[in-house]
């Protein structure tokens, strides 16, 4: 090092900070990293044009019929209540906790965003992805329905939708640990 320094009539060193030195830095970062079977030269192409046009994101399963979200909806649509004026308090009440945004029914939650409102079909398949799918653990009831709303979704039967499944589960069940008894 003294001798290449030694043929320079003169020098300085300079300390450059990181944020003024990133490019320096990813490249130093490019040729550190050792290939053996690739040369020692960086390639960089720009794309033009995007690869994805449009997104195309819909309901996997559409639900048909009446169930647990009609009458809360039809209220907030256009004001409509029930005949029997217990029920129709009762709805009411219920109905401050829910908005429609975008024709889709949400609920609102204490610790995360707005939760989506699912019907019956929508559910079996989230709870069975939740606790089977490629994700899934086989976790209890009150974890399922705990990760179930950390992404976003809601129904009211949630936690016993969840122990009938988990109790149909031959894996949860062969292998569940037994209290009180020795391992």
């Amino acid at each position: 090092m003294m001798d290449l320094l030694s043929g320079f009539p003169s020098y300085s060193i300079e300390h450059i900070k990181r944020e003024q030195n990133k490019k320096a830095d990813a490249l130093s970062k490019l040729a550190s990293m050792t290939f053996s079977k690739l040369a020692k030269e960086v390639l960089v192409k720009v794309i033009q044009n995007k690869s994805i046009t449009e997104k195309g994101v819909a309901d996997i399963v559409k639900e048909e019929g009446d169930n647990w979200m009609t009458p809360i909806r039809e209220y907030l649509r256009s004001g409509a209540l029930p005949d029997d004026p217990q029920k129709a308090r009762k709805l009411r009440i219920k109905a401050l906790l829910y908005k429609m945004i975008e024709e889709k029914l949400y609920r609102r939650s204490y610790l995360s965003p707005w939760l989506r409102c699912v019907g019956p079909i929508q559910a079996k398949n989230i709870i069975k992805e939740a606790h089977e799918g490629s994700c899934g653990m086989h976790l209890g009831p009150r974890s399922i329905v705990s990760k179930i709303t950390r992404l976003g979704y809601y129904w009211p039967s949630m936690h016993k939708d969840a122990k009938e499944l988990i109790q149909k589960c031959k894996a949860c069940q062969i292998y569940s640990s037994v209290p009180r008894k020795p391992k």
